[in-house]
């Protein structure tokens, strides 16, 4: 049987762990460029949704989205890390799996542009109008 599974629950384990996902986040706003990059875009759009007085359920889309990017950023630092454990040589394989992982950032950054563009944009305007 597999050792994990006898493994019996221990707090001092569970709070180990949060230690090290908390290791996890500070190298990943510390040494991960982008990660600052979605760092300052939220800490505008926060400035800004006060500034505009969006809803709770404005904020919620907010935070989900941004939690989105941020998970993707780290998922993708993970990738980038194992694929380089494996091989630091030219494989078309790694290759393609550090090209996809950077995609998925791509592509929750860019939903969170959206949801930023629908939340925002029309406020702005009203400041125009």
């Amino acid at each position: 049987m597999d050792s994990k599974i006898e493994e019996r629950f221990s707090f001092k384990k569970r709070i180990a762990s949060f230690g090290y996902a908390f290791k996890g986040f500070v190298w990943l706003f510390r040494f991960e460029h982008n990660s600052r990059i979605h760092l300052f875009s939220l800490i505008i759009a926060v400035i800004a949704g006060f500034f505009f007085q969006i809803s709770t359920e404005e904020w919620s889309l907010l935070f989900i989205v941004s939690g989105f990017v941020f998970s993707a950023e780290a998922f993708n630092s993970a990738i980038e890390f194992l694929a380089d454990e494996v091989s630091l040589e030219k494989r078309d394989r790694i290759g393609k799996s550090k090209d996809l992982a950077a995609t998925g950032v791509l592509i929750a950054a860019f939903a969170a542009a959206i949801v930023g563009l629908i939340i925002f944009l029309p406020k702005i305007m009203a400041l125009f109008n």
